[in-house]
């Protein structure tokens, strides 16, 4: 039975390359996939009948060379990470983030949104700073070095304690797919995952060194909790986890206190920054393009069905598929060890953040769909892989026929950056002409932006760009049948959309409904011409 468990992750491989070879949990060139599915798999049989047989014994292997080497390793890791940035534009929101933090940055001098406000303003306000010191004004460098900065602090913070430990354990965070984000990866998800990394951090330190001071555990973690939601709204689902930590460790006679204080203290972070952007800021938020205003919940009819848990199972193996099976190996195959770790309550607590989030892995609904909303549905990667982590530093006894898995899950990280880094020409050509239809679409069109009423500027700049950007960009791609239909309606549509707000046409909602329905049709036809038709001689 053992055998089995041990090889199921190799099993698996073998199924998808063989016969699912397209699946997008799998993006790793499949000959490199399967040259190292056998040669971890054949080195698992090695290391498994080694202790079934006792041909070599190693059990009084010491890790103390992990101490001096672990630096070095970790150091050519991200030497490699940083040569490999994700530059692949179907996982996340790709050409549309980009667009869109360029435009706003360029034209209302940061880009921001209720769902993710400090996040966009961080890469908006850091683009400025190094197109001023003459660097190109392509947000994927500030997404990049921003990703990149976040994982680096992230494993630096555990290297300091596995120094001490002499363990493993931090390549279980190497193994999980959810590491990619830190792969110079281009979405606003990487500074949000490195704040719920120190929250848990900080609790367990809080839990295991000041254990008395109530006061400490439950304001800081507000606090943090709080700062990450002004970051990523999804940081919301652990309010959860803040009414645990109360319910636990406020003592009875402090309940009250704790409850309203933390209340207020939450409140006296979020609120005023949430105020100002409503209420003050010019422009005000787009109420159109924040889920606060329009949560994207799972439909009903859909929530229990086949494909909804097919997009959970894919989305939990390549985000964390190693850490799990080692939980599930230390529950079957080290039952005491397993008692006594989830026993503890600093553990708990990373259960239940894993609970939070997979609430939101199972109500949410992804929009994009697969490959692109694997980051955002995965937010639970970092407390299962912490739990994995601390589950092996727990354990007295390292399971060594756990290690070639451990280094296979690193290794299919390692593959999947390598896939993820190549580029696609198409999409690289595409994404310069819009870099440059923006940079025009602003100088010609600032000024007119400036005089709308703030409430007006976001929405209108949305719409006004993506009319004058299909039209421009269907100019320049090869003849096809449509061409001349597409241009001609992206056209009028400016035009209609220019004047509705210059008149207050869309005062009424039936008649910006409706216009907004035909425009939708027009950009379908505009999307699909772009999927097999190029562009032809790009002009600036």
């Amino acid at each position: 039975m053992k055998l089995l468990f041990l090889s199921f992750p190799y099993l698996l491989c073998l199924v998808h390359i063989f016969f699912f070879p397209n699946v997008w949990y799998f993006p790793q060139n499949k000959i490199w996939l399967l040259g190292a599915t056998n040669i971890f798999f054949a080195l698992q049989l090695i290391v498994y009948l080694n202790k079934k047989f006792n041909w070599v014994s190693y059990q009084n292997f010491s890790f103390d060379f992990i101490k001096k080497y672990n630096w070095i390793l970790l150091t050519f890791y991200f030497v490699f990470l940083i040569l490999h940035p994700i530059r692949n534009m179907s996982f996340g929101d790709g050409l549309l983030l980009l667009e869109t933090n360029l435009l706003e940055t360029t034209i209302f001098s940061f880009q921001f949104t209720l769902d993710e406000i400090f996040e966009t303003i961080s890469h908006s306000l850091l683009l400025k700073i190094l197109v001023s010191l003459g660097w190109d004004n392509d947000p994927r460098i500030v997404y990049g070095f921003l990703s990149s900065f976040a994982g680096i602090v992230l494993v630096f913070i555990l290297l300091k304690e596995e120094t001490e430990k002499k363990s493993l354990g931090l390549y279980f965070f190497l193994s999980a797919g959810g590491f990619l984000l830190f792969y110079g990866y281009s979405e606003n998800y990487t500074l949000v995952s490195l704040i719920h990394f120190t929250l848990y951090f900080k609790i367990l330190y809080w839990l295991r060194n000041e254990s008395k001071n109530k006061n400490l555990l439950l304001y800081g973690a507000t606090a943090f909790v709080s700062i990450a939601i002004l970051f990523h709204l999804v940081s919301g689902y652990l309010s959860l986890l803040l009414f645990y930590l109360w319910y636990q460790h406020s003592p009875k006679h402090s309940k009250p206190k704790h409850l309203i204080v933390s209340t207020l203290l939450g409140l006296l972070i979020i609120l005023p920054v949430f105020f100002y952007f409503i209420f003050l800021h010019n422009p005000s938020i787009d109420s159109n393009s924040t889920h606060l205003i329009h949560p994207p919940f799972y439909p009903k009819q859909r929530l229990v069905s086949i494909n909804h848990f097919k997009e959970i199972l894919s989305v939990l193996y390549f985000n964390t598929g190693i850490p799990i099976l080692f939980l599930l190996y230390g529950y079957f195959f080290h039952h005491n060890s397993w008692r006594t770790f989830i026993q503890k309550e600093e553990y708990k607590i990373l259960f239940v953040a894993s609970f939070c989030f997979f609430l939101h892995g199972f109500f949410h609904n992804p929009q994009l769909g697969f490959p692109a909303d694997w980051d955002l549905m995965g937010f639970y990667w970092i407390p299962i892989t912490y739990l994995a982590y601390s589950f092996w530093n727990e354990m007295e006894n390292k399971p060594k026929e756990f290690l070639p898995i451990l280094f296979f899950g690193v290794s299919l990280t390692i593959l999947s950056g390598m896939s993820l880094s190549k580029e696609d020409p198409n999409k690289e050509e595409l994404w310069k002409l819009t870099k440059d239809l923006i940079v025009n679409y602003a100088n010609d069109n600032s000024k007119f932006i400036a005089s709308l009423d703030k409430k007006d500027k976001k929405f209108y700049t949305k719409g006004d760009f993506l009319f004058y950007k299909a039209a421009e960009i269907t100019k320049r791609m090869c003849p096809f049948d449509l061409q001349g239909s597409i241009i001609e309606r992206m056209e009028n549509h400016r035009f209609y959309w220019n004047l509705a707000f210059k008149n207050g046409l869309f005062k009424d909602k039936n008649e910006l409904q409706v216009f907004l329905t035909e425009a939708t049709k027009t950009n379908v036809m505009y999307l699909k011409s772009l999927e097999v038709n190029k562009i032809c001689h790009p002009k600036p």
